[in-house]
């Protein structure tokens, strides 16, 4: 999932190309999507034989446009999203003052780690999946209600351990995640249905309405405080599930039997794209723990807005990443395997613009601070090059661990990704010990590695490239049931 600066994503770069190449077979008896109730696609008896060969150049246009307005919404939605969380939090950061806007950016990422976890595991299964099925259907409804649940109550122990809220700051974020789930669940049934236009009108509902009570409640003269923003973020979130209820057909809400289901199923292929998608929002989320229990929220506020400044540059990358997976899967697919050297290439295309979009915010942080903050607190500057380097680094790797994916290799950038992690958090551990006023390193820490994980990738690639020109499809090793009939509602990339 690309949750970027957003919390929401339409896909994670690096493992939402498994929906096409690289998942396990099907289990019988469960059924790939196909788009809507019955899975079954239009088609013609003998005589349409001679009206298709007629009406081909047509529909070849038709499928084109189509393709091109799904991609034009899809792009809107990465805007949308992006750009509204960027809203939301500038305006956390001018009204909270340091320490508030430390503890709302510690509350963000526990959201943005628990929705990481449970996107993948209900909303792949939405898209994969024939979700119309009675016994899949059943599982999605035990899925649901048991990771929004779960979800809440982790958000809320977690937010309670830290002392992040009060008790009522503590109500207010369970219910912000309970509802944040269900209109996540709600947006990737629109991702299932490629309505990415429709996706971006209910995005722009909860961003309207987040800010329509903010504003209102501000000029009534409340007081801004992280409970505030909480209560309007639990508002935008209701406003956009009330409005996917109205706008989705009736039957992608019909319940089911929740006995006989097929949660086991589910789970065998839920689990490990949600230990995947989590890394990299469990890192973050671990690193500014670390920055608050050692230094303060205070400090960690001036960390987070140096990454705010440069939410554009990562915001990017995720983007580029989640259109570049699609080549890579159709060349797979095709039997034109890409080389590594075309994924270097793309490596150092997509950091150059990196580094720009960074050096152009690194160099406008004078102006551009005092609008984020407020002047409440200053930007920490040595936070903001970490930053850039930390965008830079993801962008040396995206594309490699997109085409690893491509080559069902997942678990190998699973390892890889996780000790790059991991290493990264040790290095911070200590040097937070030793200093608690080191806290600025933290994005070099989580950076930097990327560089090494970049190289490892590039060497495994390499050793597994095809021969120049190419090999036949049947040359490489065999395709899985799933990947041969992917389902019409989950193109490679999708969410």
């Amino acid at each position: 999932m690309t949750q970027g600066a957003s919390g929401r994503s339409l896909s994670t770069p690096e493992s939402s190309v498994e929906t096409a190449v690289d998942m396990p077979a099907l289990p019988d008896g469960v059924l790939p999507a196909a788009g809507g109730p019955g899975g079954a696609a239009p088609g013609g008896g003998a005589g349409g034989a001679a009206v298709a060969g007629a009406g081909r150049g047509g529909r070849v246009a038709g499928k084109a446009g189509r393709l091109l307005a799904s991609a034009g919404g899809a792009v809107a939605v990465q805007f949308v999203t992006a750009g509204g969380s960027l809203v939301v939090q500038s305006l956390a950061a001018r009204t909270l003052g340091a320490s508030g806007y430390g503890a709302y950016a510690l509350l963000f990422s526990i959201i943005v780690m628990i929705t990481s976890v449970q996107t993948s595991w209900v909303g792949d299964t939405l898209t994969v999946f024939d979700r119309f099925e009675p016994r899949v259907r059943g599982a999605l409804l035990l899925s649901v209600g048991g990771t929004v649940v779960a979800g809440a109550a982790v958000g809320a122990a977690v937010a309670a351990v830290m002392r992040l809220a009060g008790p009522l700051g503590i109500a207010l974020f369970a219910l912000s995640v309970a509802l944040w789930l269900l209109e996540e669940t709600g947006r990737r049934i629109f991702t299932a249905r490629m309505e990415f236009w429709r996706l971006t009108v209910n995005d722009g509902c909860y961003l309207l309405t987040t800010l329509a009570v903010l504003g209102a409640s501000l000029g009534a003269g409340a007081d801004a405080s992280v409970e505030l923003l909480l209560a309007s973020m639990c508002a935008g979130s209701l406003a956009s599930i009330l409005l996917a209820r109205v706008r989705l057909p009736r039957e992608e809400y019909a319940l089911a039997p929740l006995r006989g289901t097929a949660f086991r199923e589910i789970l065998a292929f839920s689990w490990w794209r949600s230990v995947q998608a989590g890394i990299r929002p469990t890192a973050l989320l671990l690193a500014r723990v670390m920055i608050a229990g050692f230094a303060s929220t205070a400090a960690l506020a001036g960390v987070e807005a140096a990454r705010l400044l440069l939410s554009p540059a990562l915001t990017f990358v995720n983007g580029a990443g989640w259109f570049l997976l699609g080549d890579f899967a159709k060349a797979e697919k095709a039997g034109r395997p890409m080389r590594a050297r075309q994924a270097v290439r793309a490596c150092g295309l997509m950091s150059g613009i990196a580094l720009v979009m960074s050096l152009g915010g690194i160099a406008l942080v004078g102006w551009l601070g005092p609008v984020v903050t407020g002047g409440s607190f200053d930007v920490d500057r040595t936070a903001l090059g970490g930053w850039a380097l930390y965008s830079v680094c993801f962008s040396c790797t995206l594309p490699l661990a997109s085409l690893a994916t491509a080559r069902k290799q997942s678990r190998s950038v699973f390892v890889i990704r996780g000790v790059e992690s991991l290493t990264g958090l040790a290095v911070l551990l200590g040097l937070l010990a030793a200093d608690p006023g080191h806290a600025a390193i933290a994005p070099y820490c989580l950076g930097a590695g990327g560089v090494i994980s970049a190289v490892m990738l590039w060497r495994m690639l390499r050793r597994g490239d095809p021969p120049r020109g190419g090999v036949p499809a049947a040359a490489t090793e065999p395709e899985e049931p799933l990947a041969a009939s992917r389902p019409s509602g989950a193109p490679a990339g999708n969410a």
